[in-house]
């Protein structure tokens, strides 16, 4: 077991010190979050002009939501999808087959390191600008802090569940398309990524609460606001549990198929 933690450890320490030698990647990727920053923000106060809230949200409250939305969206790094595509086509699944460790749990481990690189380069760096210029974004109570981070650990679960999910349709498909933009593109509209879905119809809101997207950015982002109670924070994180539990058996039933199903394409 210790060796496994090791060679796990050896793999995110060195996607790390990876992204961490490629600096002007760093300053292009907070360039571009400021900017959208900037303009969600501005956004949000010209929606809110003469008045006082909407949706019971107040607009410092949702200024917080959008900082909080685009520095999670910089720590979850979920590129499972693309990099089992990328080992099917050039042929180099077969090799990592043969590794001593679970292969699903060495992409994790790589994943993993971008998420902490991510943390380092980009959410320290976007926090202080928003704190300079929007004031800093706190959370409603130390209660509410406690129970984001485990939110935060499980929303990270799910969405990892589900790009590992569609990177083994490259298996059966040889070429994911935009399939992989497509589920992207749903996760960012459905989780309240981009605009929380108390703004939606009440319609996509009751689907949204029996689909496993919403627990991903707006639950943890919901606690930490305090827009949920502590009972309903707890309720939400529940949720979240059993859906990264379905998740986890249905990645592992589609893994037992998908490994004895190796063709890769050119031979």
């Amino acid at each position: 077991m210790s060796g496994l933690l090791q060679a796990y450890w050896y793999i995110t320490k060195m996607r790390v010190l990876t992204n961490l030698a490629y600096r002007f990647e760093v300053f292009a990727a907070v360039g571009t979050n400021i900017i959208l920053l900037i303009a969600s923000v501005f956004l949000w106060r010209s929606a809110y002009a003469g008045i006082e809230q909407v949706q019971s949200m107040q607009l410092d409250d949702l200024i917080t939501y959008t900082v909080l939305s685009i520095l999670l969206a910089s720590v979850f790094v979920c590129g499972v999808q693309n990099t089992i595509y990328y080992k099917i086509r050039e042929g180099q699944i077969v090799t990592d087959f043969y590794r001593p460790i679970p292969l699903l749990a060495s992409y994790l481990a790589d994943d993993l390191g971008s998420a902490v690189s991510g943390l380092v380069n980009r959410v320290i760096p976007l926090f202080l600008f928003a704190t300079i210029v929007f004031g800093p974004p706190l959370p409603a109570s130390w209660k509410h802090f406690l129970l984001f981070v485990p939110s935060v650990l499980l929303s990270y679960a799910l969405l990892w569940l589900l790009s590992a999910l569609v990177g083994l349709a490259a298996f059966w498909v040889m070429e994911l398309g935009n399939l992989g933009i497509v589920k992207d593109s749903i996760v960012r509209i459905l989780s309240g990524s981009l605009v929380p879905l108390w703004f939606f119809p009440e319609t996509i809101q009751r689907i949204s609460a029996f689909l496993p997207f919403q627990y991903t950015y707006q639950a943890p982002i919901s606690i930490y606001i305090g827009v949920v109670s502590i009972p309903e924070a707890f309720q939400g994180m529940v949720i979240q549990i059993v859906w990264v539990a379905v998740l986890a058996l249905l990645l592992r039933w589609a893994w037992n198929r998908t490994k004895t199903k190796t063709l890769i394409q050119g031979g």
